[in-house]
């Protein structure tokens, strides 16, 4: 298949849309912008560090405020002091009290799927063995790592590895290698140990939103109104270097995958995006809402549609929407545009058509299970909604 055949390389256009400021900071003033990311990111850790602080050092100087006082007007320093301890205390408590939701999902176990743990081992030992605590198959497309605090400092988490069955039910399996490599590759922060850390604590802030917002301390949802300013403060700012964090990962990839198949699998990836989020899921709603029970299971039918769905056509309309984008301003993703340049391309790779999926090489025998047992669930699911 030839792409350049159907897929013509777009010429620059007078009405694109103006790169966003603080993509343009990035790209002519990266330090400056490095040390903007660095002061906002230390503004969120000194709202959590300020109460302990102010609780251990404190109370000397209440000690010697009253120490020194001899007259009525001397003893309004100690009880400014002593209101502060107490409002540290209240906070410290709150912050040690908060609670942390782990995500659920299918567990990946060596006995359950032996070749799918028997590959997250090796990519672990090939980025140096990063800890992966727990690893789960949930039922969308992604594939992720997230931080989960073990306590309101987020200075020790728990590491969960999620990966969707989408991705395994759509993928060939050399894709679906150099996608897991992307994410288990950035938890070895080789390429950049600095802003690898800032990228995951995006994560951090809101899950300290959302704990703050479900506690029942007064504290603690007052220090959530200051996560619900501050979290999205937080993503905006630095977004160019999460996005080129992104592009980072794409790197991670092509240690276990060459040149072409990344590139092959990042054009692949945002096809098959499109395809799911544009027609199938649309599809699959639409025809479960005119009858009480579906006939089709979206699980049990997505790798027959992408085979039969995704053709030249669509791989064309799909890429020549994408390539017009040159930034994703208000998303984590990099645009397509951006992707292909970082990995040294100008222009789109055809992708491999999809023989053998990721879900057949690595669930092998208990492939069919996962699948209905996903399907049970969107059922009950869709059953709620109605």
């Amino acid at each position: 298949m030839n792409i350049q055949r159907f897929v013509p390389f777009l010429k620059k256009r007078n009405n694109r849309p103006r790169t966003p400021i603080l993509f343009k900071l990035y790209e002519k003033l990266p330090k400056l912008s490095f040390a903007l990311s660095i002061f906002v990111t230390l503004t969120g850790i000194l709202a959590l560090v300020l109460f302990p602080t102010m609780l251990l050092a404190l109370p000397y100087a209440l000690y010697t405020s009253i120490m020194s006082a001899h007259d009525l007007k001397d003893w309004i320093n100690p009880a400014i002091f002593l209101t502060l301890i107490l409002l540290a205390a209240g906070f410290c408590w709150a912050i040690y009290q908060l609670k942390f939701s782990l995500p659920t999902g299918l567990e990946v176990t060596k006995e359950k799927f032996p070749q799918l743990s028997k590959l997250i081992t090796e990519l672990q030992e090939e980025f140096g063995n990063p800890k992966i605590e727990r690893i789960l198959l949930r039922d969308a497309y992604d594939i992720r790592v997230i931080k989960t605090p073990r306590s309101g400092m987020p200075f020790l988490n728990t590491r969960t590895l999620i990966i969707g069955l989408p991705v395994l039910l759509t993928m060939p399996p050399v894709y679906f290698r150099a996608l897991l490599a992307r994410r288990i590759g950035q938890l070895s922060t080789k390429h950049t140990p600095v802003t690898t850390r800032l990228y995951f604590l995006n994560d951090t802030w809101l899950q300290l939103k959302d704990a703050c917002k479900h506690s029942r301390n007064g504290f603690a949802k007052a220090l959530g109104y200051f996560f619900q300013l501050y979290s999205p403060l937080y993503q905006h700012t630095l977004m160019p270097l999460l996005q080129n964090e992104e592009l980072e990962a794409d790197r991670y990839g092509m240690d276990l995958v060459n040149n072409q198949d990344m590139v092959e699998c990042v054009v692949y990836e945002e096809v098959v995006i499109q395809f799911l989020n544009t027609k199938f899921w649309p599809k699959i709603y639409h025809m479960a809402k005119r009858s009480k029970t579906p006939q089709y299971l979206p699980y049990a039918q997505m790798t027959k549609v992408i085979k039969t769905g995704i053709s030249n056509t669509e791989i064309s309309e799909v890429l020549q929407r994408a390539l017009k984008i040159d930034f994703n301003a208000k998303s984590m993703n990099p645009s397509l545009t951006n992707r292909l340049n970082h990995l040294g391309h100008s222009k789109p790779l055809p992708p491999k058509r999809l023989m053998q999926t990721a879900a057949d090489y690595y669930l092998g025998n208990a492939s069919e299970q996962v699948i209905q047992l996903f399907d049970k669930h969107w059922l009950k699911k869709l059953a709620t909604q109605k």
